[in-house]
């Protein structure tokens, strides 16, 4: 296992602000600071961590050591997009679990994943690369989400539903068990 040096969240706004929060939570992690790629916050803190660069800037900080990016970016376009530039200038994603959330041991969850405060990952789900799972959702047994999708806040997935990539389930939404929900969809 490669030793990360420093880990930034990308996003300043208010998901990074929470994505910022989970890791102070955890006594595992140490956040370097903030990457946004808005001008007027470089050189500013947010939380109390200073707001470092844009993504130039982490794009050569990777070249200078092992970098982790923690996504702070709630928009499921745009996280995709700064995802796969920090994958390849040779950050690693690392997915983010509030110690209050509850992720079975059966379950998958894919690189750069949020998992918030009293959200529930129920067995053999399987939760893609770039996903949201909001505060106090429900992933329940045998559901499969793709890749950079959103479960938002108090929305519940039944068993064995399906939610497809860059989808968003709104907040409060409820998707009835073994229902599927195809790809780039919102609801609620």
């Amino acid at each position: 296992m490669v030793r990360i040096e420093r880990l930034f969240v990308y996003g300043a706004s208010g998901h990074g602000k929470v994505v910022a929060d989970i890791l102070f939570a955890r006594e595992d992690s140490n956040v370097a600071g903030f990457v946004d790629d808005r001008a007027e916050l470089r050189g500013t803190t947010v939380l109390g961590l200073p707001v470092c660069g844009d993504g130039s800037w982490l794009q050569q900080e990777t070249r200078k050591m092992r970098v982790a990016v923690a996504l702070g970016i709630g928009n499921n376009s745009v996280r995709k997009q700064l995802a796969l530039k920090c994958l390849a200038w040779g950050a690693e994603l690392v997915s983010v679990v509030h110690p209050t959330a509850w992720v079975s041991a059966s379950a998958q969850l894919g690189s750069g994943t949020v998992v918030m405060a009293n959200a529930v990952i129920n067995p053999n789900a399987k939760v893609g690369n770039g996903v949201i799972v909001n505060t106090a959702a429900v992933v329940e047994h045998d559901v499969e989400i793709g890749d950079f999708a959103h479960v938002s806040p108090n929305a519940a997935m039944g068993g064995a539903s399906h939610l497809g990539m860059l989808s968003h389930l709104g907040i409060g939404a409820v998707v009835i068990q073994c229902v599927s929900i195809g790809a780039h969809t919102i609801i609620g």
